[in-house]
């Protein structure tokens, strides 16, 4: 690893804001927050080239899903990316006791790891906030860095990875990403110029030896690596061990060829674990384990990834780097919304549990029936999650859905998980009862309900659960915390985006389970929302194509991309003649408007309160090689082509020797130097360089058509939360508009006499117009409204209230794109830009108007 960095002296306490208490956080994650967000306003100083790229291409760079890939990293995956790269690459902490000395903000004592080794971060993330992305984000960036960089900065750097799992059910859900390296070839982790170092293949539990590859990784649960303790001394429930697999076949070869397999490779291993929870006291197992391979094969670093990361007295594991809690996941949309639901139902007198819970499950069931009629247009199927306390509990409840709701609950559709009377499962029951509950999503599953003694407290995060009825307490003694209890219905069944649609969760129960549920709002200071059960009726907004109104369908060719960015720049870098550029002549007597210091500002991350401003100062330039290896790396990073700095160096050399003053100067004269440093100068030499050289990064391709005309009627149905308009003249049952301005021009074209048909373009049929931004990022433009007139001409139309500095960008590449589609489909585009306050001011009848207005404007 590289040296350890000096430990700074910690702040005084005048100078720190603290702020733990309010975002109620691991004690170190406050000053690690802060100390990257002045990093990142920084522009990442000493990261390395191969990491600065790939920064770039995972969040400044659109991108379209392949399949079910996705096409975004979310802000809260960046930012836990950021901050792992910051302590590991640039401040190099590698021990605990220095992260907790470093940053921690906390006047209570904090437990120390007995075992530091190594470097242990801990990524505290919301359940359904996608933790298994931040991973292949993880394995991407130590592998490119160990394949690209020089040998003295990449043999610190992983090409061997060791992802464990607690148990089946969370090995088999990370199985689907990672076997056969899926997660790498559907999502963007992988720029195209960086395609050529990835040789890097994917080995599951079981599998056998493997041919070599450059990258191996090894995805297991933990239980393969070591021999099984006896299951008295577990402290897991007996009914959880049987369901989560915490008891796999314990065969002796895998155990052996997996250690081995690793052990034989040579430089780092980097170790993810999921749902590390289960880490916290080092005397386990699964710790011991670790710190075994770290033995034979030293720990680039040890990730733990978990939504809870708590000792059970409810602390906060002091290695917990980076959180992403709940209340901010839901005020985020990135998960469901719980719900609860308020009822006036009092326990039946009788001890048998189906009239004991009657009134609970009559309503839970009821709650079931409005998500099935309100989601079937959708195309998605609810599921209905009981939990109990004992076994003949679960026996009683699911025998009484199945005999009085036969069609809806009855044979395969209701699944009961627990052990048998004598507390055991056999094989073949065990198998079936994983297969149900991992694939109850799935359109051909027939289970509407799952009745449980079990918590499933983890790994099993599917996304129909829209009802959850508690008909158990929960104690201490069952080691379960209530993020675990809502957990399991906290994942989407829409991806995030799609017409902003706050999905949720209807929670309801028993007063004592209720309670648990309290015990979360106070950990995560939220307050969920409320429903009256029998009262409040749930109606969700669906969007849909309507066979009847095919008349006004309209098709949309697909047309090619005109845009490539280059692999390689080097050879054009290097034909350039500097002195041919034309360029004014920089002064060369002193600059005292030098920046001399570097301005912080630190904000809230929820309420988005400025909570401190910091200085920081920065230090003259001694060198000209100095000057000119920042130079370089700021034009490396705008353009977009960091592994491309060795050719941009010597070409901003020759830039300042023979151009930038008016004449060949020295470049080891001090004054020179200090010319080359000011303000003025590092703003004109990389603005000249920059536009020189984005003229060269980006190529462009003849486009063709793949298909003539997509139509409009194939957007599957999608849920709506903002506002809608009931319009005659457009293929769907309602326009869904993202504002009131476009909702009163859905009415304005509806009315329009010139028009005959009309969409507002809705995200779910993903049209898309590609562009570069000012800073030469590939972008990707979503019109808002689509058209055709009487005369047939078909028109892109977006409307615009404020305007940012991207809309010029929009506006060539769609008028580009209606030329090219007009030449290769045969019929006529145009578009147009309806500014908000044109519209209002000229109270149109006809898009004409609005044409002639924009040409006036023009």
């Amino acid at each position: 690893m590289p040296a350890k960095r000096k430990t700074k002296p910690a702040p005084s306490q005048q100078e720190l804001i603290d702020i733990t208490e309010k975002l109620k956080t691991a004690p170190c994650v406050p000053a690690i927050r802060e100390a990257v967000n002045a990093w990142r306003a920084g522009k990442y100083k000493g990261m390395t080239d191969t990491t600065r790229r790939l920064f770039d291409f995972w969040f400044k760079t659109d991108h379209k899903p392949k399949q079910s890939g996705i096409s975004k990293y979310y802000d809260f995956q960046r930012e836990a990316m950021e901050t792992i790269v910051y302590l590991w690459e640039y401040e190099k902490i590698y021990r605990a006791k220095d992260l907790i000395e470093r940053y921690a903000r906390s006047s209570e004592p904090l437990r120390l790891l007995q075992y530091d080794d190594f470097p242990r971060y801990c990524v505290k993330m919301a359940t359904g906030s996608g933790k298994t992305k931040v991973m292949s984000l993880c394995v991407v960036w130590q592998y490119l860095n160990a394949k690209r960089e020089a040998n003295e900065i990449a043999k610190y750097y992983a090409k061997t990875f060791l992802i464990l799992a607690p148990n089946v059910i969370v090995f088999e859900r990370l199985k689907k990403d990672f076997d056969s390296g899926r997660i790498f070839k559907l999502d963007p982790l992988i720029p195209k110029d960086m395609g050529i170092f990835w040789d890097l293949d994917c080995v599951m539990r079981g599998e056998g030896q493997r041919p070599y590859y450059d990258g191996m990784l090894f995805l297991t649960n933990i239980q393969q690596l070591h021999e099984r303790p006896d299951r008295k001394n577990q402290g897991e429930p007996e009914q959880m061990t049987g369901v989560l697999g915490s008891r796999p076949p314990a065969q002796k070869l895998e155990m052996a060829d997996f250690k081995q397999q690793i052990a034989l490779r040579s430089g780092p291993l980097l170790v993810i674990n999921d749902e590390a929870h289960h880490t916290h006291d080092e005397d386990l197992k699964w710790n011991e384990v670790i710190r075994e391979l770290h033995d034979k094969n030293p720990l680039s670093v040890q990730l733990d990834f978990t939504a809870t990361p708590r000792f059970q007295k409810g602390a906060l594991f002091p290695w917990t780097i980076y959180d992403y809690p709940l209340k901010q996941a839901i005020i985020d949309g990135y998960v469901k919304k719980p719900i609860k639901g308020i009822a006036d139902i009092e326990i039946g007198k009788s001890p048998r549990p189906r009239k004991k819970y009657v009134g609970w499950l009559t309503a839970g069931v009821e709650r079931w029936k409005e998500y099935r009629k309100q989601l079937s247009d959708l195309k998605k199927k609810p599921v209905l999650f009981i939990m109990l306390n004992k076994t003949e509990e679960a026996d009683d409840i699911g025998d009484w859905l199945r005999v009085t709701y036969p069609e809806d609950f009855g044979g395969d559709k209701t699944q009961i998980i627990h052990t048998d009377r004598k507390g055991e499962i056999s094989k073949k029951e065990l198998d079936e009862a994983r297969k149900a509950v991992r694939d109850v999503d799935s359109d051909d599953n027939p289970i509407n309900a799952i009745v449980s003694v079990l918590m499933l407290r983890e790994g099993w995060d599917v996304r129909n659960v829209t009802v959850v009825v508690g008909l158990r307490p929960y104690t201490s003694k069952a080691n379960i915390l209530p993020e675990q209890t809502i957990g399991r219905g906290l994942r989407k069944m829409f991806p995030t985006g799609i017409g902003n649609y706050v999905e949720r969760v209807d929670v309801l129960g028993t007063p004592a389970f209720l309670e648990f549920v309290d015990d979360l709002e106070k950990l995560e200071d939220i307050e969920f929302e409320t429903f009256r059960v029998g009262k409040d009726k749930l109606k969700i907004i669906t969007v849909m194509p309507v066979a009847e109104k095919s008349e006004f369908d309209i098709g949309v060719p697909v047309i090619s991309p005109t845009l490539l960015r280059k692999k390689s720049l080097a050879q054009e870098i290097v034909s350039i003649d500097i002195k041919s550029i034309p360029s004014g002549s920089l002064p060369l007597e002193a600059d005292e408007n030098a920046i001399k210091e570097f301005i912080y500002e630190g904000f809230d991350i929820i309420s988005k309160a400025k909570l401190l401003t910091r200085k920081y100062p920065i230090q003259e330039a001694q060198t000209a090689q100095e000057v000119i290896s920042y130079y370089a790396g700021c034009v490396a990073d705008r353009i977009k082509f960091p592994s491309q700095f060795a050719a941009i160096a010597p070409l901003i050399r020759d830039y300042f020797e023979f151009l930038a003053f008016g004449r060949t100067v020295d470049l080891t004269d001090p004054l020179v130097v200090k010319a080359m440093s000011t303000k003025l100068s590092e703003y004109v030499c990389v603005d000249t360089i920059v536009k020189l050289l984005q003229k060269l990064t980006l190529e462009k391709i003849e486009p063709s058509i793949s298909q003539p005309s997509r139509m409009l009627s194939s957007t599957p149905p999608f849920p709506w939360d903002r506002p809608v308009y009931e319009a005659a003249k457009t293929v769907f049952n309602l326009a869904a508009c993202d504002n009131d301005f476009e909702k009163r021009f859905a009415v304005f074209l509806d009315n329009a006499k010139d028009i005959k048909s009309f969409a507002k373009l809705p995200e779910a049929f993903a049209f898309s117009i590609e562009y570069t931004d000012s800073a030469n990022n590939i972008r990707f433009y979503y019109p808002d409204f689509i058209a055709i007139d009487v005369d047939g001409v078909n028109w892109i139309i977006e409307t615009k209230g404020q305007e940012d500095d991207r809309v010029r960008y929009k506006d060539i590449a769609a008028t580009n794109w209606c030329e090219n589609a007009t030449n290769l489909s045969g019929s006529s585009w145009k578009y147009i830009k309806v500014p908000q306050k044109v519209f209002d001011e000229l109270h149109p009848s006809k898009l004409s108007e609005l044409e002639t207005a924009q040409q006036n404007l023009i």
